[in-house]
């Protein structure tokens, strides 16, 4: 076997014998099976797992994000499966490509993360509270307001009579 990171192995089209090596396999399995959890957790099947609705939201951003990049690492690998090579999409690069994208969207994952959960969640429980306060207070208002109307309501006014027509 070739070193996997020389130019020279990289810009190659690997032949028909060559398509489903053990790096290819491995590459194939971590596509394929961050592909079906990225569908999984944008389509809002994980909302048992993410019960925190600031983190379901970041989630299902981020799995967006990871639709993408798997979609396309797997578009390269039938590339390269098919043994067609447009536009030179068939070389091993683009593989090696995907997977830095990988990496890449992962350290945005865990950047996201740390940056802006803390703040989005203080945010969000803020406007749960406010949501609380001003339900509280609308009900409130209106038992007020009831008993106000049903004091006022009970001798001072007559019970409208209907009139029959002449």
């Amino acid at each position: 076997m070739d070193n996997p990171f020389s130019w020279d192995y990289l810009t190659t089209i690997p032949g028909p014998n060559e398509v489903f090596g053990p790096f290819a396999i491995a590459y194939l399995a971590i596509f394929i099976g961050g592909f079906a959890l990225s569908i999984f957790v944008y389509n809002n099947w994980a909302k048992r797992w993410f019960t925190d609705p600031v983190l379901h939201k970041m989630a299902k951003k981020w799995a967006g994000i990871g639709l993408i990049i798997f979609s396309m690492g797997l578009f390269f690998f039938l590339i390269r499966w098919l043994q067609i090579n447009p536009f030179e999409l068939g070389m091993r690069i683009w593989l090696w490509i995907s997977l830095l994208a990988v990496a890449a969207w992962i350290g945005y994952m865990l950047y996201d993360y740390r940056r802006n959960y803390p703040v989005a969640k203080a945010a969000y429980d803020d406007l749960i509270q406010r949501r609380i306060y001003q339900q509280s207070a609308t009900s409130q208002k209106r038992l007020e307001e009831f008993a106000r109307v049903s004091r006022t309501s009970g001798s001072s006014r007559p019970r409208p009579v209907r009139r029959k027509r002449a």
